[in-house]
């Protein structure tokens, strides 16, 4: 039937009608998800309103994550964008409302979001070998915020201190800090994450908490889109980007 033209002709000559093409719906659907997708995260941010104060660095890491959240606008329709914008903008005026915990200058954003361990459902576990010295791990997953959690000893050699559960701050968040600051941020993670991150200069140390964010969060597969997201944002200062 296939090799028999005039089953595939209509009479006048025209082909036959075609089955309709659902590439609208289909870029409708994929920028509907990716809208829910960030208005979760919104509602997230938004249960910090309840805060009477709220640290300096936490506060500038939950802008940034906003400054993210827009940076997608491009992956929804120009009906959808509206929504988002209005939602990112009352975000950003009711985290800029919130009083700095002047007492909370200099500490990490290793809080940010939940972060529990109980919210991880599992444990992805990495060794490193820096060569200076011993063997250590590091254990990563995702909590519900899509965030990386790790898990690691509060110190490389003994006494190590038991181990600690963080949410690995994003990148982006090192983007304008110096090197300082950077050390203050780290000296809140397990220091398994210093050793492998920390460089001379904050450029190298960004490049190189890249690196390592992007090793760490490929090893959990609900992270792997993020990972993706975060490279077409060049928010990856890594040599790959």
């Amino acid at each position: 039937m296939r090799s028999d033209v005039a089953l595939f002709t209509l009479e006048n000559g025209d082909s036959p009608v075609q089955s309709p093409s659902t590439a609208a719906e289909d870029s409708r659907l994929a920028s509907l998800i990716s809208l829910d997708s960030i208005l979760k995260q919104i509602k997230d941010i938004t249960r910090l309103s309840n805060m009477n104060t709220i640290g300096r660095s936490k506060k500038r890491a939950v802008l940034v994550s906003l400054d993210e959240l827009t940076q997608r606008m491009p992956s929804l329709l120009e009906i959808d964008q509206p929504c988002a914008q209005r939602h990112i903008a009352d975000a950003r005026r009711m985290i800029e409302s919130i009083p700095e915990d002047e007492s909370s200058i200099g500490k990490p954003v290793t809080d940010l979001g939940s972060g529990s361990e109980t919210d991880v459902t599992q444990w992805n576990v990495l060794q490193f070998n820096t060569g200076n010295t011993s063997p250590f791990i590091i254990k990563c997953g995702a909590n519900s915020n899509s965030e990386l959690i790790i898990k690691a000893d509060a110190r490389v050699q003994e006494p190590k201190g038991g181990e600690i559960v963080r949410v690995a701050p994003r990148p982006s968040v090192l983007e304008d800090m110096s090197l300082e600051q950077m050390k203050q941020v780290f000296a809140e993670l397990p220091e398994a994450l210093s050793l492998l991150a920390l460089a001379r200069t904050a450029d190298g140390t960004r490049a190189r908490y890249s690196r390592l964010y992007r090793t760490l969060a490929m090893k959990v597969p609900s992270l792997r889109n993020l990972v993706s997201e975060l490279e077409k944002e060049g928010a990856l200062k890594d040599v790959r980007t």
